[in-house]
């Protein structure tokens, strides 16, 4: 079978206004080699031997970006997408294809921050693109499905676990609109970024299982970042964990996007059913109603200022209903992680960063693959490749050889997080053009 192959590569490059505003992280380095004039080159060193046809960067400065990332890219072939972090926030993330292997269907910049909603107002950002793979002349585009890439950077804090699953929702809830198909199946999708959540944290199984019962838990736990067991009023997460005004349901999906299960039941506002309070049926006595003094016979007076018969108003917007508080989140895009999180020669876990010396997972490629039927470890959902199949990936390191290397950022490697490189292959339909 043929396979459209290409690379994709997730950096978080470590933006330099950071890097001033936490020296104290970066104690362990020579001042010369944070400087951006000596980390930029190597950072684009890498890139180019890496060659990826794919860029998901994270930590993006924007005036580097606008200034020498983004033109140094179109001269080796990019396209790029950029968006900032909302609000004083001077990084964001990149999205860049090789414009000779793909075409941009659309694009989608995403702001997590809502005014007004505690659970989203923090500023992080994502994107969400859909790019057409191009074929050899010859061969007819629809004969390869379409890629949905998305790139994030979710929230730091590793006590606000609640924050990042609402955030992580919204990005779901993205990809699920833009990588649906018209039969409702999806296209593959590349989820990449940093999570700042470890691996089988409840996010991290949430993303790759479906699904995820978060009522009740203790709002650090959702990371797995650091142990806040011993505090002694954790914030928890409670149900529904975040309100029905977002749009976005238990499902990961916008309502709007959502086929109403009973298409009679509609949400309706509050000034509409306001005026059935006094209308002339919800002043009459039922019937069958049993009287009990001071109970049931009681009368209820009509304000004078309200007519007899009030003209019923239609609700300009009624929202489909759909129920929420289970306490349960899910989504149903199939995604497993390119990496393992564990290097078997060496027995020890893969890292992708490591602050104050301590090696953590907190960078990810995910992407589309096939539940295995009954394929169930432990709670852990098995995966084959579908479509969409994992040629290869660049191994990652492990803690104990990064400190040889004096830790994150080093002379050699310019982040404090490593970069993250797979191949896939698509699968090519047998039809050819004519």
């Amino acid at each position: 079978m043929s396979l459209f192959e290409f690379r994709v590569m997730s950096y978080n490059i470590l933006a330099q206004d950071l890097v001033e505003q936490g020296l104290d992280l970066y104690l362990h380095c020579h001042p010369d080699i944070l400087n951006w004039n000596y980390r930029l080159p190597n950072i684009l060193q890498e890139i180019q031997h890496w060659d990826p046809d794919v860029l998901c960067l994270q930590e993006v400065q924007e005036n580097h970006y606008w200034e020498q990332l983004e033109p140094t890219f179109r001269m080796m072939g990019f396209a790029c997408f950029y968006k900032r972090r909302t609000g004083r926030k001077t990084d964001g993330c990149a999205v860049c294809y090789k414009h000779s292997k793909f075409q941009l269907i659309s694009v989608s910049p995403i702001e997590y921050f809502r005014p007004g909603l505690d659970i989203l107002n923090r500023d992080n950002v994502g994107l969400v693109l859909l790019l057409q793979p191009l074929l050899p002349e010859g061969l007819d585009l629809k004969m390869v499905s379409p890629l949905c890439v998305a790139n994030t950077h979710v929230l730091y804090n590793p006590r606000r676990g609640d924050v990042k699953l609402a955030q992580m929702a919204l990005l779901l809830a993205e990809i699920d609109k833009i990588a649906k198909t018209t039969e409702g199946s999806y296209y593959p999708v590349i989820l990449c970024g940093d999570l700042n959540s470890v691996p089988d944290s409840p996010l991290y199984k949430f993303i790759r299982n479906g699904q995820l019962s978060y009522h009740g838990m203790p709002a650090w736990k959702v990371s797995g970042q650091e142990d806040f067991s011993q505090q002694l009023h954790p914030r928890k997460l409670l149900a529904p964990l975040w309100p029905s005004s977002l749009g976005v349901t238990d499902n990961c999906q916008y309502v709007s996007l959502c086929p109403s299960k009973k298409l009679d039941r509609r949400k309706y506002s509050r000034d509409f059913l306001l005026q059935f309070h006094f209308c002339n049926v919800a002043c009459e006595r039922p019937p069958q109603l049993i009287l009990l003094e001071g109970v049931t016979d009681a009368k209820p007076d009509r304000p004078a200022r309200r007519p007899k018969h009030a003209a019923v108003v239609n609700d300009p917007d009624p929202q489909p209903f759909f129920p929420r508080s289970s306490g349960v989140i899910q989504h149903g895009l199939n995604l497993t992680s390119v990496y393992s999180h564990f290097l078997p020669q060496r027995r020890r876990p893969e890292v992708t960063t490591m602050p104050m010396g301590l090696g953590a997972t907190v960078d990810y490629i995910f992407y589309s693959a096939e539940p295995v039927e009954n394929g169930n470890r432990g709670g852990r959902r098995l995966y084959q490749d579908g479509a969409l199949k994992l040629l290869g990936r660049l191994s990652l390191l492990s803690e104990d050889v990064l400190l040889m290397a004096n830790g994150l950022p080093n002379p050699f490697c310019s982040s404090d997080h490593l970069c993250l490189l797979a191949s896939f292959g698509l699968e090519i339909s047998s039809l050819r053009e004519g």
